[in-house]
């Protein structure tokens, strides 16, 4: 490749580009070559479609680290070049990644980029791309009209092209979707016409993706024969995202035909590989498979272990920054269930099977939306690593009495100061998670987007809020719902902690001595004081003071050998006891302490406790 021009190498990188679905491999092989072409004639533009190929290889050998390295350095060149079609093939490539990881809301933003840019450059081939993995990002959100619309442009586009084999994946994914919609003849028509075409233009590495949706839907109507065989064609040839997939269909399959060992080896490499390629979503469906199996050959613990961590993984596939733009639709909706959801929860105390079993066969829409509130909402709270340092400095300890939560907690950084908060709502169970979104989502607003950082104003714009959203005027018959909060304002720079709070006091510990903050007496919502301000307290650190923010719920649990309240005098107690103790530790022991006190007794409230050391 010596002497190759400057016009060679681009011509060459345009060939890469067309050849990365037959042959990833290869792509990398020859673009890594033309890269250091590039490098030594110091071309800068092939240099950028040198790595675009390799991102794009890369991705389709499920090697994201490595794809999303190149691609950073293509598209820092493409964004200052945008003409030509790099730049939109740059960003549908990081829009597939993002996808592939379950960050749907970035994958959303970088695809409508790639296909906007596409179109105005007339590159028809990058727009249907996008289109397709538009209608992709639609599927896994369940927005299934959306997602058509766009599976159709996409399919439209590459008719017109008459790029065959593009044809062949815009029918596999219109088959998924039929599919997921239950149209299950349909899917299986989309399917075997993509099959036939990929078969007949011998494309190896598409097939078992193919075969994977075939088996799929086979499994869903129950014809485990059929569904078996094609899982098995599919584990042959493909890259390792749909092997394991067809590995993980597979051992499901088997393990409804009581082939227990052979569905626990393919469950378990399944998850292994899922694992190895950081694919959240699809290690919680590996988790959700091995709980059932094991569960179906009665092993209860292994069962319950595996769908422990489903849930926690699930909470982590979708963030809080991906459920932003969809929480204020879920909430509109769940709001006129909210009642029958108060009956189910009530329900869930007198005899949870039997009202479960009930509720299953009246009621599945109502079930699969509080399943999915659940789902949304540990998805909004934040993750304590967004922040550096702060997981080391801190813990939370959040119980539910039900399956969502009325108590919540929130953090942020903003203006070089730490927020922190912890809130309790007008009740528990789905009403009380509906206001804790309110509450997280004004929240983001008062303090991120309008910078506010005096804890006594963020409470009064949160109050004012609240009253705007739930249209509380003061009238005698309407609903008096809304929250109590303490909320600390840290300047790790200066030195100091301002509080505020409604309600719910604010402990802090020095030198093994607690000092108590009192709230103010009036909640976040409607009041009949509603012109008062809520207090700042101005408080002067010291390096290892412990703060801790809490709701009732904690000290109001009934339990003890006379079925007492647990009662602030004993937590403050407690908490003395344990502040000197590693946080982690801290949080074990309260977590410990609050079911051995509870013992049989249901749970009163949902709880709540944030700790801080500064």
């Amino acid at each position: 490749m010596a002497g190759i021009s400057n016009s060679i190498i681009d011509k060459r990188n345009e060939r890469l580009w067309k050849m990365r679905y037959s042959d990833p491999v290869k792509v990398v092989e020859e673009a890594k070559k033309l890269l250091s072409k590039a490098e030594s004639n110091y071309y800068l533009r092939g240099v950028a479609y040198s790595k675009l190929n390799i991102a794009a290889a890369k991705f389709l050998q499920s090697k994201n680290d490595t794809a999303l390295e190149n691609l950073s350095d293509a598209i820092a060149w493409f964004s200052e070049n945008p003409d030509g079609p790099g730049y939109a093939r740059a960003l549908y490539i990081k829009g597939n990644i993002y996808e592939s990881f379950g960050d749907y809301e970035k994958a959303l933003d970088f695809c409508l980029k790639a296909q906007k840019l596409a179109s105005e450059n007339n590159d028809r081939e990058t727009e249907a791309e996008a289109a397709s993995q538009l209608g992709l990002i639609y599927t896994r959100l369940c927005n299934f009209t959306k997602a058509l619309e766009y599976y159709k442009t996409g399919l439209t586009i590459r008719e017109e092209s008459g790029d065959v084999n593009a044809v062949a994946s815009s029918l596999n994914r219109m088959g998924m979707l039929m599919r997921l919609t239950k149209k299950h003849d349909e899917s299986l028509r989309y399917y075997f016409e993509s099959l036939a075409i990929r078969k007949k233009n011998k494309q190896d590495s598409s097939i078992p993706w193919t075969l994977l949706g075939i088996a799929s839907t086979y499994e869903e109507l129950g014809n485990n024969g059929e569904a078996l065989k094609y899982y098995e064609q599919g584990m042959i040839g493909g890259d390792r995202r749909c092997t394991l997939q067809c590995m993980m269909g597979a051992g499901r399959v088997q393990s409804v035909m009581g082939n227990s060992e052979a569905a626990g080896n393919n469950l378990t490499k399944s998850l292994e590989t899922a694992t190895e390629l950081r694919a959240m979503s699809l290690i919680a469906e590996a988790y959700a498979a091995l709980a059932k199996h094991y569960e179906s050959i009665g092993n209860a613990q292994k069962a319950l272990d595996n769908y422990k961590l489903y849930l926690r993984t699930r909470e982590s596939v979708q963030n809080e920054e991906s459920q932003s733009r969809f929480r204020n639709i879920e909430i509109s909706h769940a709001i006129e269930k909210s009642e029958q959801e108060k009956e189910i929860f009530r329900l869930r105390h007198v005899e949870l099977k039997a009202a479960y079993d009930i509720i299953e066969e009246k009621n599945n829409d109502i079930t699969s939306s509080i399943n999915y509130a659940s789902r949304i909402q540990y998805a909004m709270l934040p993750e304590r690593g967004e922040i550096k340092g702060l997981t080391g400095k801190s813990f939370i300890l959040l119980i539910p009495r039900d399956i969502v939560s009325g108590d919540f907690y929130w953090f942020s950084e903003v203006s070089k100061k730490l927020v922190l908060a912890a809130g309790d709502c007008t009740g528990h169970g789905v009403p009380g998670a509906l206001m804790s979104m309110l509450g997280i989502s004004f929240l983001e607003e008062i303090v991120n987007n309008r910078k506010i950082t005096d804890s006594g104003e963020i409470l009064n714009a949160l109050r004012y809020e609240v009253q705007r959203a739930l249209r509380q005027k003061g009238e005698k018959q309407e609903a008096k719902d809304g929250m109590d909060i303490a909320l600390c304002v840290i300047d790790r720079k200066n030195g100091t902690i301002q509080y505020s709070g409604a309600y719910n006091n604010l402990y802090l510990i020095r030198n093994g001595e607690l000092t108590e903050y009192p709230a103010d007496r009036m909640p976040i919502g409607i009041f009949d004081h509603t012109d008062k301000k809520f207090t700042p307290y101005e408080i002067e650190s010291a390096p290892g003071d412990i703060l801790y923010m809490f709701s009732d719920g904690y000290a109001d649990q009934f339990g003890g050998p006379n079925s007492k309240k647990f009662k602030y005098s004993t937590l403050k107690s407690l908490l003395l006891d344990i502040h000197a103790l590693p946080l982690p530790v801290q949080k074990k022991r309260l977590e410990k302490e609050f079911y051995n006190w509870k013992g049989d007794n249901p749970q009163t409230d949902d709880v709540v406790v944030v700790g801080y050391r500064i």
